[in-house]
């Protein structure tokens, strides 16, 4: 054959290889008609919520209630605006905020009584977030906002703290028994720099309580220099090496309906790009958690984003992000049969039934008995998909309000356990059975018969071997919703001797036999903390 006739030939081939490595590259390849439904869905919640419906929402309610400012008079008119000041600090409108509380107190006659004392404490507030904002946040430092405060961490900008601080004394004159605003008074001072002489005595908080347990242990806070200082509401992160090069990226979820979760390729060199565009994640919206895993066993870690914790219509859809070991995901929720609409903020992968897929199960917060939102667990079908056998085997009956569901094996069976963390009602302890088929499978709730129901108001929770024994052991903590607003208060309680320290956190130690000993006391954690996440490792590295 001559060259003449061959070189088209192979020019040919080589141009539809360019060609073809040309659109594999491209990432918008990857988006598919599921991804696209997401992505629509996501977006119309946001764009459709009422703002009256939802706790995350301020700048549209910012809107709702300065408009009925103009509508109301009188009471309505002053609650109208009371509303209005509100929403303005949440959203982060400090300054805006100070002049609807300063003309509220002004229209009352700066009158300082039972009825009107939260409009002070609103006002001081304000000028504490303004503060905080002026200076944790427009003029960081590695030490900004961290008790105590000291160091470069002392404000700069003291304008918000000093006005505060002379609310908070007027306040503490006429209600001395106020602990909340007695608190907030050293926080002022110690923003300041003058704590504690700058305290009155009869105010002051002793300095032990602002002193950390003795540690080697220092963790610097780089955010701001690696470009990562992601602003938002609460949210979650997930660290891992999506990619596979060797290095750790991160992916970050906010709760905002609105707002846009992010992805940062590590660079290697101790820097971090952010490649949320690039990854296919532009339209995924919100989320309060996130976990990882590799479900689909690929070698590439996938991500699970879940929605609409705490809210009564948070009926909104999960997202499954399929790594596609480029660099990017596509939004599989909807082909591999996880689209539900629950509000939830909790769930754990495992491999329940063994047979080498990890499954999935999703705790979901029901808020009226009524109406439950009944958990799932999803089946791995090893070929993409999944099927939600909870109603067949039984644990869909029970419902709850769910913080925090983790598997572990507490006995050690090679069958992985589930433990479900209640904040109404009892804790679960969930033991695998086994089972002759994926949905004939069964889970017999042990936790009354190992006294490990508790505490309640149970949010966080994991399973780990803290005395290396070979068993896991549980921990979990109590989170005050019944002090909406002041959940500081039986801290502040503590620290001042007016009540005994608190049974909120349980660390069950697992006796090897399937029972528990709660071993909290003797291993220094009787008191009363107030966490909605936790984590564990090896910090100092002793094994």
């Amino acid at each position: 054959m001559s060259l003449r006739i061959l070189l088209p030939g192979i020019c040919l081939s080589f141009l539809l290889f360019l060609f073809s490595n040309c659109q594999n590259d491209d990432p918008s390849a990857k988006i598919t008609e599921g991804h696209k439904r997401m992505v629509a869905m996501l977006d119309s919640i946001n764009r459709n919520a009422n703002p009256l419906d939802y706790l995350n929402v301020n700048l549209r309610k910012i809107a709702y209630y300065e408009q009925l400012m103009q509508e109301k008079a009188g009471e309505e008119g002053l609650l109208a605006q009371f509303n209005y000041a509100d929403q303005l600090l949440r959203s982060g409108k400090n300054e805006a905020a100070i002049v609807q509380y300063q003309s509220l107190i002004q229209k009352i006659g700066d009158q300082l009584a039972d009825n009107t004392k939260v409009l002070y404490e609103m006002l001081a507030l304000a000028y504490m977030r303004l503060g905080e904002q002026s200076n944790c946040i427009e003029t960081h430092s590695a030490e900004s906002c961290i008790l105590p405060i000291q160091g470069a961490g002392i404000y700069k900008l003291k304008a918000g703290p000093e006005n505060a601080a002379k609310i908070y004394e007027r306040i503490l004159a006429q209600y001395p028994e106020d602990l909340l605003s007695r608190w907030l008074l050293n926080l002022a001072h110690m923003a300041m720099g003058t704590w504690p002489a700058g305290v009155p005595a009869k105010y002051l908080f002793p300095a032990d309580i602002f002193q950390p347990p003795h540690t080697d242990i220092l963790f610097r806070d780089v955010a701001i220099p690696l470009g990562i200082d992601v602003q938002g509401i609460s949210g979650s992160v997930c660290m891992e090496d999506f990619d596979n090069d060797g290095n750790l990226d991160l992916f970050m979820t906010s709760y905002g309906l609105g707002d846009q979760v992010r992805f940062f390729h590590n660079n290697g060199d101790g820097t971090f790009s952010e490649r949320t565009q690039e990854a296919n994640l532009t339209g995924i919206l919100s989320g309060l958690n996130a976990i990882h895993a590799d479900y689909d066993n690929d070698g590439d870690r996938d991500i699970f984003v879940l929605r609409g914790a705490w809210l009564y219509h948070g009926k909104h859809p999960n997202s499954l992000l399929r790594n596609n070991g480029d660099g990017t995901f596509t939004d599989v929720t909807i082909n591999a049969g996880l689209l539900s609409f629950n509000p939830t903020q909790t769930a754990d992968w495992a491999d329940y039934d063994g047979d080498g897929w990890l499954d999935l199960f999703v705790g979901n917060e029901t808020f009226r008995p009524e109406e439950p939102n009944r958990c799932e667990l999803y089946h791995n079908n090893g070929d993409g998909t999944f099927s939600n056998i909870a109603p067949q085997i039984g644990l869909a009956a029970w419902y709850g309000f769910p913080k925090a569901v983790v598997w572990g094996d507490v006995n050690n069976d090679q069958r992985p356990d589930l433990y479900v963390s209640n904040l109404v009602g009892d804790n679960l302890l969930l033991i695998n059975k086994g089972g002759t088929a994926p949905d004939k499978w069964s889970f017999q709730n042990m936790a009354n018969n190992t006294s490990t129901q508790y505490p309640q108001n149970s949010f966080p929770a994991f399973f780990f071997d803290y005395n290396n024994d070979g068993f896991e052991d549980i921990f979990t903590t109590h989170y005050p919703v019944d002090y909406e607003g002041a959940s500081i208060v039986p801290l502040l309680q503590e620290y001042t001797g007016k009540q005994p320290m608190g049974d909120w956190l349980r660390l069950y130690r697992n006796n090897g036999n399937s029972t528990f000993t709660d071993v909290h006391q003797e291993m220094g954690l009787h008191t009363i903390t107030f966490a909605m996440g936790n984590n564990f490792g090896d910090l100092d590295n002793d094994g």
